[in-house]
Formats: structure tokens, C-alpha cells, sequence
């Protein structure tokens, strides 16, 4: 008999497993089982090198069981979207900040704005976020975040939370996909389309002896940005 068969007076073979050694189990006293046992009264049980289940389909399933533990639900599954498809997209109705993580965040010197690079691993998207401090930051703060165009890397077209209204002490953007592009996250007091360092970059400088890198990047004005990342 081919498969996990049973033939008369013997014991199940299971193929993965053909050497395996019969012995006698103990087990509580109201009930009498041993392997390889040819009383048909007595339950068979299968014995395969320490597995001990009811029988080859149970030894079967547990096999199964195991193989399938090591697979999980794709990142779509758990979150709305992925990637290309969360473009455009808000983040918490995506579910994408569950496991946001905080790329690099830029604080103004005296606390009063804080602007974020978020990012969430199940998504991978991006999104900017910004926090301040109501009695301390400008009356006007706008959101922006600034994305690379793919696949030249020219400057994408903005996403933004616009202004701030009275009383409102922070907001997100609308996210984009993180594998086909770079990122930045900028508030400013000017308007949503005015980014505060529209050029950030650093050469070597010629005339030192070590040659030693010199940031030439336009000073931050009405506002700050983080890193394109």
C-alpha cells in the first residue's frame, strides 16, 4: 500500500520517516496504547523519533502545520495600500502609521516647529508631519512635502497640509511611494508652494590642504527642511 498505509498486525509506515523505531509509550493508566501493538482493540499510535501522534494522518497535519507556520500575510494585508498605490493616499485611514517610524525630524532652535520625514516599513511610503508650539511658533505655518520625479529626479510636484488654521497645533501630508523616489519634509511661514533651502550641497574645497568638504548650501529662510532622504 502506497502513502502512510496500514497493513494487518503492523504498524503505520510513514514514508519522510521510514526507520523510525516502535516503542511502548506510557501514558496515564485508563489508557492502554503501544506502538507497534497487534491487539486491533488497542489504539495504534504513531511513533516516529520522538513525535508521537494519533496516527499518520495526525503526523501528516502536524508536518503541514509546521511547514505553514513560517508564512505570513503579505504587508497589503495588514495596511491599505502598498507603495505605488498609496500615493496621494492619507496615512491613517491606510493604516500606514501603525508602524511609522520618524526619518529625521528638524526642530527650530527655540522649539516652537518641529517638522518630520515619516515613513512606514508595511507601506513603504512617505509623508511629512508638523508639530508646534502655539504660543511660540509664527501665526502662519504651511506643510510641504518634496519628492524627486522618477525616474529623472527632477522635483516632483508638492504634497502639502497647506496652512495651519488658528488654533490647530500640527498636520500630515498626503503620502507618496518611497521605492521610486527621494524625500523631504519642509515647513514654512511664506506659502505651500515656498521651499526654505531650495538648494542644499556640499564640494570640496580647492584651496585647502585636506581638501576638506564646505557646505555651500543657501541659508534656511522662513522655515527649515529635512534632508532629502
Amino acid at each position: 500500500m502506497s502513502g502512510f498505509g496500514i497493513a494487518a498486525g503492523h504498524m503505520p509506515v510513514n514514508p519522510l520517516f521510514p526507520h523510525a523505531r516502535s516503542r511502548i509509550l506510557r501514558l496515564p493508566s485508563d489508557v492502554v496504547m503501544a506502538c507497534g501493538d497487534k491487539d486491533e482493540e488497542r489504539v495504534k499510535v504513531m511513533c516516529v523519533r520522538g513525535i508521537r501522534r494519533w496516527g499518520p494522518a495526525a503526523v501528516a497535519l502536524t508536518l503541514l502545520a509546521g511547514f505553514f507556520q513560517g508564512i505570513q500575510a503579505s504587508p497589503a494585508a495588514a495596511a491599505g495600500c502598498w507603495r505605488a498605490t498609496c500615493s496621494d493616499k492619507d496615512p491613517i485611514q491606510m493604516g500606514c502609521d501603525a508602524d511609522a517610524e520618524i526619518l529625521q525630524q528638524v526642530t527650530e532652535a527655540d522649539g516652537s516647529v518641529a517638522v518630520r520625514l515619516m515613513w512606514s516599513p508595511d507601506c513603504q511610503a512617505v509623508w511629512a508631519k508638523v508639530s508646534r508650539d502655539l504660543d511660540t511658533s509664527p501665526d502662519y505655518v504651511y506643510l510641504t512635502l518634496w519628492t524627486t520625479r522618477d525616474p529623472d529626479g527632477g522635483v516632483e510636484a508638492y504634497d502639502t497640509a497647506g496652512l495651519l488654521g488658528t488654533g490647530v497645533a500640527g498636520a500630515y501630508t498626503p503620502m507618496r511611494n518611497w521605492k521610486s523616489t527621494t524625500a523631504k519634509a519642509c515647513w514654512n511661514d511664506v506659502n505651500a508652494q515656498y521651499d526654505p533651502e531650495p538648494m542644499k550641497y556640499v564640494i570640496q574645497d580647492p584651496t585647502a590642504s585636506g581638501d576638506k568638504p564646505v557646505d555651500l548650501s543657501l541659508p534656511a529662510l522662513h522655515g527649515s527642511c529635512t534632508d532629502w532622504m
